[in-house]
């Protein structure tokens, strides 16, 4: 028996390992081993006052701290009986665009590109293309400071409180941040463009897709969740009904199973289950791009990441017009605190995020439950690189690497969030 090992895969969040076996040439075995050791976040929270709760658990992520606190305050509020007002729900859909375009911007540019263009890393491609790095610049700091705009820094909002937020942008900073945002739609088109030109494996994932859905909006703040291939549709808030964790004994982060599959939640199953709510640029780019949803191809979640940042810079233009338009305020809402548990989810960048709490009559949190994107898809994506593996394993070693490689960069794993 042959074992080919890629330790601490690059341009990925965290640190994995791949372990790829062989007999006499044929591939046995592929394993996705997580080497980064488990954080307790679910425990950390434990004792701590339910308001302290979104401070805490957005630093489980520094790219998508938003959407832990937001998640997290969206479950506290669920467990208070609190109902936040209009003006809430798009300030906070603003803030988890703002990850959005941090995040996408971040790992298609950075991340993935260098696979596709024959580079180990971003850096040559500033001296050889550096329209194309600038692209990917704007891109991200437009979300840098769109959540700082809305969240009150780029990192670890502080502004979003539970029942509301604590202070809100003015007039001015909105009107000139939907100029910004509508002048980026050019550059995540021609992203959007850049990324459908490469060349991706014919290859089709054996896992069921999730994501949530929301008949009137392309959800990311809330909804049910939808299953692609089991058609069915679920409480975001029953999600321990019908997705499962267990420890694998290769990995410090768990596997999940839905109805007994692996499955797959980000990019591509949201464009899956909610093609139709997309903005029409964005509508349009997907349907120029040829890629008729539903797409079983993991490789193209990458392309619909670039398909989401048309959305988001269009969308979010929109939802300040309508923040602009509706009044009312952003305060917290009152509330008395009470025994009780609640639990939410959101879509975060790379999939479908849940949180849950149990509080008791003091507003003490007394238990914690996260289920992180990265944590969802680990199982999926050990099932992909085995369907995967046997297809290139006539390529040099070098390029067998580089094709694993890309696969679990086009999950675009935060390995950090699935050890939470």
């Amino acid at each position: 028996m042959t074992t080919l090992t890629v330790e601490h895969i690059a341009r990925i969040e965290g640190h994995g390992t791949i372990t790829v076996e062989m007999e006499s040439g044929v591939v046995s075995d592929v394993r996705m081993d997580i080497v980064e050791a488990a954080r307790f976040f679910e425990s950390m929270v434990v004792g701590r006052r339910f308001d302290e709760v979104s401070l805490i658990t957005s630093r489980i992520c520094g790219i998508c701290s938003p959407n832990h606190a937001l998640t997290s305050l969206k479950a506290v509020e669920a467990a208070l009986g609190i109902e936040v007002s209009e003006r809430t729900v798009l300030l906070r859909k603003l803030l988890l665009y703002g990850s959005y375009l941090q995040n996408h911007a971040t790992h298609l540019y950075i991340f993935a590109a260098p696979d596709f263009v024959g580079l180990p890393s971003v850096f040559p491609l500033a001296q050889t293309h550096p329209d194309v790095v600038e692209r990917a610049l704007r891109v991200k700091k437009t979300g840098n400071d769109l959540t700082t705009l809305i969240g009150g820094r780029p990192v670890h909002p502080i502004t979003a409180v539970v029942g509301g937020f604590s202070a809100e942008p003015s007039v001015a900073e909105l009107r000139a941040m939907a100029v910004r945002l509508e002048a980026l739609v050019a550059d995540t088109i021609a992203t959007a463009e850049l990324f459908h030109s490469f060349e991706v494996p014919q290859f089709e994932t054996s896992g069921e897709m999730l994501a949530l859905v929301d008949g009137s909006d392309y959800a990311i703040y809330g909804g049910e969740v939808a299953a692609l291939d089991g058609g069915w549709r679920r409480p975001a808030s029953e999600y321990r009904s019908f997705i499962s964790e267990r420890v694998v004994g290769h990995s410090n982060a768990k596997h999940s199973t839905v109805d007994g599959r692996t499955f797959m939640v980000g990019s591509l199953p949201r464009i899956n289950l909610s093609a139709g709510q997309l903005m029409p640029r964005a509508a349009e780019m997907l349907a120029k791009l040829g890629i008729e949803a539903p797409s079983r191809n993991s490789f193209l979640n990458n392309v619909c990441q670039a398909v989401e940042l048309v959305d988001a810079a269009e969308r979010c233009a929109m939802y300040i017009e309508q923040l602009l338009g509706i009044g009312g305020s952003s305060k917290p809402e009152s509330f008395s605190v009470h025994a009780s548990s609640g639990a939410a989810a959101s879509e975060a960048p790379r999939g479908t995020l849940y949180h849950a709490y149990g509080i008791d009559d003091d507003g003490i949190i007394v238990s914690g439950d996260i289920i992180t994107p990265t944590a969802q898809n680990l199982g999926n994506l050990e099932a992909d690189m085995r369907l995967f593996a046997p297809t290139i394993a006539d390529l040099p070693k070098d390029e067998f690497i580089l094709g694993m490689e890309k696969l679990v960069r086009a999950y675009d794993p935060c390995l950090s969030c699935s050890v939470h």
